[in-house]
């Protein structure tokens, strides 16, 4: 069974991973199954709205506008069967850099710092990990850049790594992605649960774990609920609870400067006084650190799109960088100035806290209204960034459906709300699945650690790409030190979690691994993998939906 990948002639849907071998309509990239019966998948807009936030991921990429139809047939990684059509070089230097930090910015700066300072010990130490971090996924940036460039597809990794290594590689990101994605939604709903739990009951109750759980599974149904209602309306939530992330953090650097022209700056004289020097800790810290640059893959979706990319891109991803990592930086001088480094250890709803402190001083009404700002504005603006999130990792099971990789049934789309009912389901699901464990630094920690395993293959198929396929156009390349060092540092963050925590870390590689005899005992075998799902796809499609798998498929010769 061998499926054949097509970027449609308008580029609307970064969220599709990997991309399908069918027919997209050009204005929405609605499947063209039964017109007069399915509306337009409205995936262009929920593209869109993930720019918004760096959490969709979790995985947040971007949907090109203007590009040509792209054809990669036979085998994977095949040069006389990859084909390209330059795209339309319009973005400015300006609109690159608007979009990527965009893209960057998220909720996870209300969450990580807290994690970081923890396992690095002191203030100076936590600050050399978030610029560490930021260096890092430039880096990443920058050979996800150079990939972008020469195969302007959607579906990022998933197709990288299908062409350098081959489906079972692709069948592999997609397994984990959908682990990974579940675990970022659950993170989003648990940090919503602090936050708002932070403002109506103490951290030291009894049963607050329970109750979190409780509130961040509710969370999860809810935007679920929303998601599978209308895709539209979902959308219009994001965008309005956004603003409220931005105002929060302007808040944020506004308290610590007021405090700092006050002369009051006794808790940065801290400096690296406690620092923890153990090796697999600081692996931890970094991946804490990344978690709140998420979103950093979303450029190389848009690489052949901008103008004069061999000046421009590798402009664009360094004032990137360096301006979320200046940001970020920021934000932290800003904790650890209201705060102390054991108050900052101690506190999961960090903006809450720093909100207490600051306010202290002027009495029991400011303190509330610094409590309620805080806690409203994160636990509302991360509310629309898992709604938002929900809506795009749910296309990944679709769309993995649609390739043959995954049951037939995660394919269907509603008639009436224009939803991947069964796939926002099955999302829903296990990420309600993973609230269970209720540990943020967990989960965010193992996100991290298995995207990073990924990221380390696609940094090694930048090299191993110019030995395999030398003449495919490349409008940007990165020097061979970059990827080099990107795996180097890969590399740290795969062994790292080890010396910390050797259990939980294999029983991921395993969970890893068995995506191989899934893979050649299910996926590869086509009777086997669509044996038993026919008659439940039917009768799913029969009550609920209809089904989009029928379409007919179109090949690019």
């Amino acid at each position: 069974m061998k499926a054949n990948s097509i970027v449609p002639e308008k580029q609307i849907d970064g969220t599709l991973e990997p991309m399908l071998a069918i027919e997209l309509d050009r204005s929405y990239g609605s499947v063209i199954s039964n017109p007069s019966n399915i509306e337009p998948l409205e995936v262009e807009e929920a593209a869109k709205a993930t720019n918004l936030s760096s959490d969709a991921e979790n995985l947040s990429v971007v949907a090109s506008e203007t590009s040509e139809v792209i054809s990669i047939e036979g085998s994977p990684g095949d040069k006389s069967d990859a084909r390209a059509s330059e795209l339309k070089q319009s973005m400015s230097l300006v609109h690159t850099v608007a979009l990527a930090i965009g893209g960057i910015i998220g909720s996870g700066i209300f969450v990580s710092p807290n994690m970081v300072v923890q396992r690095t010990g002191s203030m100076g130490a936590s600050i050399l990990v978030w610029i560490f971090a930021g260096m890092l996924t430039t880096l990443g940036a920058l050979c996800f850049g150079e990939l972008g460039a020469m195969f302007p597809m959607s579906g990022g990794e998933y197709q990288y790594l299908r062409i350098a290594y081959g489906r079972l590689a692709a069948f592999a990101n997609l397994w984990i992605l959908l682990i990974v994605n579940s675990m970022g939604c659950a993170v989003m709903a648990l940090t919503f649960a602090t936050y708002v739990l932070a403002l109506a009951v103490e951290e030291t109750h009894p049963h607050i774990s329970v109750i979190k759980k409780g509130v961040a599974f509710v969370a999860i149904v809810a935007v679920t609920v929303i998601c599978i209602s209308s895709t539209r309306s979902g959308l219009l939530v994001q965008s309005t609870f956004t603003v409220l992330k931005i105002s929060a953090l302007l808040f944020l650097l506004t308290l610590a400067f007021i405090l700092i022209v006050q002369g009051k700056v006794d808790n940065l004289g801290s400096g690296f006084s406690g620092t923890n020097m153990n090796i697999g800790d600081w692996s931890e810290a970094i991946l804490s650190a990344v978690w709140a640059y998420n979103g950093w893959t979303c450029i190389n979706i848009v690489a052949s799109e901008v103008k004069n990319p061999k000046k421009n891109l590798p402009r664009a991803l360094f004032i990137t960088g360096t301006t979320v990592t200046l940001i970020y930086v920021l934000v932290n001088l800003a904790y650890h100035t209201i705060m102390s480094t054991e108050d900052l250890k101690q506190s999961q709803s960090v903006a809450v806290v720093a909100a207490e402190r600051f306010f202290a001083s002027f009495g029991p009404q400011a303190v509330t209204f610094g409590r309620y700002f805080f806690g409203v504005s994160v636990a509302v603006s991360t509310f629309g960034s898992l709604l938002a999130t929900i809506l795009y990792v749910s296309r990944v099971p679709y769309a993995g459906s649609l390739e043959n990789m995954l049951p037939k049934f995660l394919s269907l789309v509603s008639v009436r709300n224009n939803s991947p009912v069964m796939s926002l389901i099955l999302m829903g699901t296990l990420s309600g699945l993973c609230v269970v464990p209720s540990d943020i630094s967990y989960l965010i920690q193992y996100a991290m650690y298995l995207s990073w395993m990924f990221w380390g293959l696609c940094f090694v198929a930048v090299i191993y790409l110019r030995w395999k396929m030398p003449d495919v156009p490349r409008p940007f390349k990165v020097p061979i030190c970059v990827p080099i060092i990107a795996i180097v540092f890969a590399i740290y963050l795969a062994v790292g979690p080890f010396v910390s925590n050797p259990v939980s870390s294999s029983i991921w590689i395993v969970v890893t691994f068995s995506s191989i005899p899934i893979f050649y005992g299910y996926v590869d075998k086509e009777e086997t993998c669509h044996k038993g799902m026919d008659k439940l796809h039917e009768i799913l499609a029969r009550y609920l939906t209809t089904p989009t798998s029928t379409t007919t498929t179109t090949v690019v010769e």
